[in-house]
C-alpha cells in the first residue's frame, strides 16, 4: 500500500470519529444529575421527573440505601439489596423511559419509597406499572403503589 493511501485512510477514519462525536456530544452534554435527599424517614423529593441519560444522586445515605424494586422493561436496576449506600450514591445513566420504583430497605416500614419517571410516561403506562406493582410487590413494598398513584403522566 502506498503512503498516500495510508494517510487518506487515517484522515477518513479521524473524520468519521469526529463526525460521530459531533452527533453524539449534544446528548451527552444535556444529561443532568438530579439530587434526592434521604431525610430521616423519607426521600425528598419522593417523585422526580428526569430525561433519558440523566442520573440521580442520592445524598445523606449514611443509614439508608435506595434499591429498585420496579424497573421498566430494558431498564437497569440500581442499588444493592441489603447494603447501605454510604454518604452518597449515584444511579447509572437512566436510559430507559418509564417508572423506576425504589425503596430504602431499612426504613420501608416508615414508607420511605420513591419513584423516578424517565422521559414521557402516559396514563396507560402508569396504570400498567401500578398493576404490576400490585401483582408482584409484597408487604410494605406495596407502599410504592401510593407514589405511583401520585405520578402525573407527561404525555
Amino acid at each position: 500500500m502506498k503512503k498516500g493511501a495510508n494517510k487518506m485512510t487515517i484522515t477518513r477514519y479521524v473524520g468519521v470519529v469526529l463526525c460521530t462525536l459531533v452527533y453524539l456530544l449534544p446528548g451527552i452534554v444535556k444529561a443532568e444529575e438530579h439530587v434526592v435527599n434521604a431525610a430521616a424517614r423519607e426521600f425528598k423529593p419522593a417523585i422526580i421527573y428526569v430525561q433519558p441519560g440523566d442520573t440521580v444522586k442520592f445524598t445523606n445515605m449514611t443509614s439508608h440505601n435506595a434499591v429498585t424494586y420496579l424497573v421498566p422493561e430494558g431498564g437497569i436496576n440500581f442499588g444493592e439489596k441489603g447494603k447501605m449506600a454510604g454518604a452518597t450514591m449515584v444511579t447509572p445513566p437512566l436510559e430507559t423511559n418509564g417508572i423506576f420504583g425504589y425503596v430504602c430497605e431499612p426504613h420501608i416500614g416508615f414508607g420511605m419509597v420513591g419513584v423516578i419517571v424517565v422521559g414521557d410516561v402516559s396514563a396507560d403506562q402508569k396504570a400498567a406499572v401500578k398493576e404490576k406493582a400490585m401483582a408482584e410487590l409484597q408487604g410494605p413494598f406495596k407502599r410504592l403503589i401510593g407514589k405511583i398513584n401520585k405520578i402525573k403522566p407527561t404525555n
